[in-house]
């Protein structure tokens, strides 16, 4: 964020609740909105009743871009992000190779409800048709490692076959990874994960992780404050139209995933200086 008010010369405001609270969120979007800055981030769209608050923004002449999760209703002007569903075939390809030809069951912790879960979890489905892999559980975990943790810990008792677990926020590894060390299982259940602190991807040297799926949030925040800018500042056109009439900035970055392994961990680890 630093880097891109330095380099488009832009004075940028953080704004918005400390907890996960989506009405407390709502509300600061309308807020901001209400006094007619230059542009506005909504940092992850991850629930359709923020759709109607990037609308009021848009509606009074504020540009608005969302990154993290896309907002597909709404009139945002620009979305900024990983493709959920990339995460989702990524998470399921290094399943499946963690696995091999034999399979077996697979279980999901995520926030259940979050649109770009739902998406990813969709995607892993689809990416295991045709496999020997079955998904037998599809656990709530709320975004809370803790959860995460006692969640894993009903599903070992639940399935005590169980093969494998894959955790679609930022939080559910940690929680996984904690109850299969707590019931000595690391190594013998595989994990996907998505990014969480940097520690945490020494549990793909200690075994306990198979890959971590890390969105490339350092382009996100940049490119959603570039989109801003290029609205008010490219001059382009199209088709004689300009602003909101012909939005001039692309309606959809993808910037990607980056996929943690051990083949890379190594270089990351070293890169991020964790020991």
């Amino acid at each position: 964020m630093k880097r891109v008010a330095d380099d488009l010369k832009i004075r940028i405001r953080v704004v918005g609740p400390n907890t996960i609270d989506l009405n407390a969120f709502i509300a600061t979007v309308d807020q901001v909105c209400a006094q007619k800055p230059a542009g506005v981030s909504v940092v992850g769209g991850w629930a359709p009743s923020l759709t109607a608050a990037v609308n009021r923004c848009i509606e009074r002449g504020v540009p608005t871009v969302v990154d993290d999760g896309d907002l597909i209703q709404s009139k945002r002007i620009s979305y900024i992000g990983t493709s959920w569903t990339s995460i989702g075939r990524e998470q399921a390809k290094a399943m499946i190779k963690a696995l091999g030809p034999k399979g077996g069951k697979v279980a999901f912790t995520s926030i259940i409800n979050a649109d770009n879960m739902k998406e990813a979890r969709a995607a892993f489905r689809a990416a295991v048709e045709g496999t020997n892999i079955t998904i037998v559980a599809d656990e709530d975990d709320k975004g809370d490692a803790a959860t995460a943790a006692s969640v894993t810990s009903s599903l070992l008792a639940a399935h005590p076959d169980l093969a494998g677990i894959a955790g679609f926020d930022s939080e559910s590894g940690a929680g996984i990874v904690r109850a299969l060390t707590e019931a000595k299982k690391v190594g013998q259940i595989k994990v996907t994960a998505m990014e969480q602190v940097p520690d945490f991807i020494k549990t793909i040297k200690s075994g306990a992780v198979e890959a971590i799926m890390v969105q490339k949030r350092e382009l996100m925040t940049y490119y959603a404050f570039k989109m801003l800018y290029d609205f008010k500042n490219n001059g382009l056109t199209v088709n004689g139209l300009k602003g909101f009439d012909a939005v001039p900035v692309p309606n959809i970055v993808d910037t990607g995933v980056f996929v943690i392994d051990k083949n890379n961990v190594d270089k990351v680890l070293a890169a991020l200086g964790v020991k």
